[in-house]
């Protein structure tokens, strides 16, 4: 559909208007003279007839025929007037204009009938006597008793009427026609000061647009039209201050996003890319400044990194996976993923987050093999220098008591060392299977109990309980060797930091597809500021008692790997002298 200007939308209507109106005064006007004239002429012509009853009377009542039509002829030739004197029984006694005697029937005329009934008769109509309009008016002529003699009727021609209202009527016309073009010239005058303003306001609106936020709207004399002026500069001006600050926010944003030394990927639900920073371009291989709403599958030829988006996408919790990225150079990255979500909450799509751990975990398996060179170098010396000690203990040799302290000494931190040496050596294969361990469906509740057992002694020595609560049947996919060296190091935590004579109670829960393991004791406690770093390689809460009470500060370090190679998780909970829970959560079938 064809737009139209306002002006040209206003101006038709403004004179469609002005064009009825004028057509209605016109007509008003036509109609008020023309009954204005003949009103005029009505009582002319009622005054003449009531002029000549007085006259006629006395010869009507005589019957005087011959002096009834010679008055009505003089006087008619006199005031120019046709005057017709007509009996109850419709003759014609006489007749300015014609011989009565020659005149036909007079007693069916509309306006004599009304003037015999007694009310004055008024009609129009062309005349065949005459051969004219006429207006007739006749008056009942009545005697002393108020009976009807005869009707007296007066006539004029409107011709004289009809040729002032054909002036009349031109006249009206062309007054109309002068007063319509003068009012369509208003009109355009008119609407033209009400665009005029419009169509300045609509050029500014376009200078907004194109970001002259400076221009302003200047005052205008109507005050609509002047709120609108106002309230457009005042737009520009938020408007610009928006624009300053979005611009100035993006800025940050991505100079922040450009400084980071993780990849961010923002994707919509379609799977288009919403932004790319330059890290993430660098790990992908990509121009970073090129793929926005390109498809991730044009841009990132890595299927396992699309899975993951699509699970991401698919998903309302935040994932993370570890990915090898094959292409020219191989990589190691971790990415994590969340949905994103709008101001109304709603999913719009997905941000991941990449990070290249290549160097990283080049250098954790440089360490790993490090330390498990070092203590396989290690194994040897520190087993012979405890054999010999424990040879040099034995009673085939008389040492003095101070010798045999030295001795004892010698044996009890080579048995440490021996210790560290085992532990760090079961880190190390744990880090290098990287969760590839063998498993098989086993009870759990057997796995805890044999841990449980092996603790035992330990327990009786301060006379702790331990009990276990576990549903029936509950198996697992899981290694149990490995599970149970796990238990049994979290089980001789809590009853090492734990006072004689406390419970340890063990308590296995489903919990939708998962199975949570709960080891709570009623020890010492641990401060939440520590509580981050329990599971960090050789950290110890207390220096002082870790070292009285011996270990060697790998325990929860191992228990954290055994668990993530099962695919769980390991959490702790700890109120300072009320004991610590640590909660395993393994999947149901993994």
């Amino acid at each position: 559909m064809k737009k139209k200007h306002l002006f040209w939308l206003l101006l038709p209507s403004y004179w469609i208007l002005t064009a009825i109106v004028i057509a209605v005064v016109a007509l008003y006007a036509f109609h008020s003279m023309s009954n204005l004239y003949f009103q005029v002429l009505e009582k002319d012509i009622r005054t003449r007839a009531s002029l000549l009853s007085e006259q006629v009377s006395p010869l009507v009542e005589e019957l005087d025929q011959p002096g009834i039509d010679a008055l009505c002829k003089r006087l008619g030739k006199t005031v120019g007037t046709r005057f017709t004197i007509i009996m109850p029984d419709g003759q014609v006694l006489g007749d300015s204009d014609e011989n009565p005697d020659l005149m036909e029937y007079h007693g069916d005329r509309p306006e004599i009938r009304q003037a015999l009934d007694g009310d004055v008769g008024m009609d129009k109509r062309y005349s065949r006597t005459v051969k004219q309009e006429m207006m007739y008016i006749a008056v009942p002529l009545k005697n002393a008793n108020h009976e009807t003699l005869c009707a007296v009727r007066a006539s004029l021609p409107m011709t004289a009427i009809k040729a002032e209202l054909n002036t009349m009527t031109v006249r009206v016309i062309a007054a109309s026609i002068l007063t319509g073009i003068l009012s369509m010239m208003v009109c355009i005058v008119v609407v033209r000061r009400i665009t005029a303003p419009l169509r300045g306001m609509g050029r500014a609106a376009r200078q907004f647009a194109e970001g002259d936020f400076n221009h302003r709207i200047p005052a205008q004399h109507a005050v609509e039209f002047d709120e609108l002026a106002e309230s457009l500069n005042t737009m520009s001006e938020q408007l610009n201050q928006t624009l300053s600050t979005v611009s100035e926010q993006r800025n940050e944003q991505n100079a922040v996003l450009s400084s980071m030394d993780e990849g961010v990927l923002a994707i919509d639900k379609r799977e288009r890319i919403i932004h790319m920073n330059r890290v993430a371009g660098s790990i992908l291989e990509v121009d970073h400044k090129t793929v926005k709403h390109e498809l991730i599958q044009q841009v990132v030829r890595y299927a396992n990194l699309q899975e993951f988006i699509k699970a991401v996408l698919g998903s309302q919790k935040p994932l993370s996976r570890d990915l090898t990225l094959v292409g020219g150079t191989e990589k190691q990255i971790q990415v994590r993923g969340r949905v994103l979500h709008n101001a109304e909450e709603e999913s719009i799509g997905a941000l991941i987050v990449l990070r290249d751990v290549t160097q990283l975990r080049h250098l954790e398996t440089v360490r790993s093999d490090f330390v498990a060179n070092v203590s396989h170098e290690l194994k040897t010396p520190i087993t012979s220098i405890k054999g010999f000690v424990e040879t040099l203990l034995s009673d085939g040799w008389n040492h003095d008591p101070e010798t045999n302290r030295f001795l004892e000494i010698i044996n009890q931190q080579a048995g440490r060392l021996n210790a560290i040496i085992d532990d760090l050596l079961t880190l190390s294969r744990l880090e290098q299977k990287e969760g590839h361990v063998m498993k098989e469906s086993c009870a759990l509740a057997a796995v805890i109990e044999s841990a449980i057992h092996l603790c035992q002694l330990q327990a009786g020595e301060k006379n702790i309980s331990i009990t276990m609560e576990c549903p029936d049947n509950l198996a697992l996919t899981i290694n149990a060797p490995l599970l149970e060296q796990a238990f049994v190091n979290l089980i001789i935590n809590a009853i090492k930091y734990s006072e004689p004579d406390k419970n340890i109670l063990i308590r296995i829960e489903k919990q939708a597809g998962k199975v949570a393991i709960s080891i709570r004791d009623e020890g010492f406690g641990i401060e939440n500021r520590h509580l981050e770093r329990l599971f960090e390689r050789f950290y110890r809460v207390d220096t002082a008692r870790s070292r009285k009470l011996g270990g060697t500060g790998l325990g929860l370090s191992i228990v954290k790997h055994i668990v993530q190679v099962h695919d769980g998780s390991i959490q702790v909970e700890s109120k300072l002298g009320r004991g610590t829970t640590f909660i395993i959560t393994l999947p149901e079938t993994p």
